[in-house]
């Protein structure tokens, strides 16, 4: 088999790899196309093996709706350089197709670790996908929001109880007014019950720990108060709206029911942004 520089251009072209390592490939296998196109994946392979250790904190979060079911995902590379390349955002664009497919076990799965070690071995740097969630709706209807640099991303469901609702531009700006809220308050949850123990009581040694030496009668008084206004920051429908401060999320979303003559409710919301600690 010839391995000349038509042969060169075509495993170029089909792998990315760069001219050299296309050159060894096909000296390797003495010239076959399909065999030196494994002996590139190995190699890719192997080569992502050797930059496991390195830190990926640049990457996009990317956002799917497809019908009732939505995903979200947050992949990784070294670089925003990488990050920014047609061959990174394919494969993110492969990993929520995926994970539409069959669910967040894709993440581990032949297709998604495949090209990720390949996509590595020809860009240079450490790829992972580090998280991406399937989020199925119930009777409501996806809105969602990805930020201009693509490294805050956003999922809101809203439900109505009529369906001619859904389709009404007030409750499709009210979708996406959520979605920008979510976006830059970064809400903990939707309501007070749905906040952790964890962290109401963390929050509550830290007040305390403010008011120290006051009678325990006051304190106790202090910390409930400082809790309420923690609550009101941090619980999305509590909120105040970041159009209109006079008024809360929870306010604004009956203010649109009643216009539109029905009930609305927000289900659900999810936030990925690039990089933040997820470990809690």
């Amino acid at each position: 088999m010839t391995t000349g520089v038509d042969t060169v251009k075509e495993l170029r072209e089909r792998t990315g790899a760069g001219i050299m390592d296309c050159k060894t490939a096909l000296k390797e296998c003495a010239g076959d196309i399909e065999k030196s196109i494994d002996f590139l994946r190995k190699k890719g392979m192997a080569s992502a093996a050797k930059r496991a250790g390195r830190e990926a904190k640049e990457g996009l979060v990317t956002v799917l709706v497809e019908g009732k079911k939505a995903v979200i995902a947050e992949t990784n590379c070294e670089t925003d350089f990488v990050a920014r390349t047609d061959d990174f955002k394919s494969l993110a664009v492969l990993v929520m197709q995926e994970v539409s497919l069959h669910g967040e076990v894709a993440l581990s799965g032949e297709k998604v670790s495949q090209k990720v070690a390949e996509l590595s071995g020809k860009l240079g740097e450490k790829i992972l996908v580090r998280r991406a969630k399937l989020v199925p709706a119930g009777q409501g209807v996806f809105f969602h929001y990805v930020h201009s640099n693509q490294k805050l991303g956003v999922l809101v469901e809203l439900q109505a109880s009529k369906t001619e609702s859904l389709k009404n531009p007030l409750f499709e700006e009210l979708g996406k007014n959520i979605s920008m809220q979510v976006a830059a308050s970064n809400p903990i949850c939707r309501v007070r019950a749905e906040v952790p123990a964890v962290i109401i009581e963390r929050e509550k040694a830290i007040f305390r720990e403010e008011v120290k030496g006051k009678p325990d009668n006051i304190v106790e008084k202090i910390v409930l108060g400082k809790l309420d206004k923690f609550y009101q920051s941090q619980c999305l429908l509590e909120q105040p709206f970041i159009k209109d401060d006079k008024q809360s999320v929870q306010q604004l979303i009956a203010e649109t029911g009643k216009k539109l003559g029905d009930t609305v409710e927000l289900k659900q919301f999810i936030r990925f942004q690039l990089g933040e600690n997820v470990s809690a």
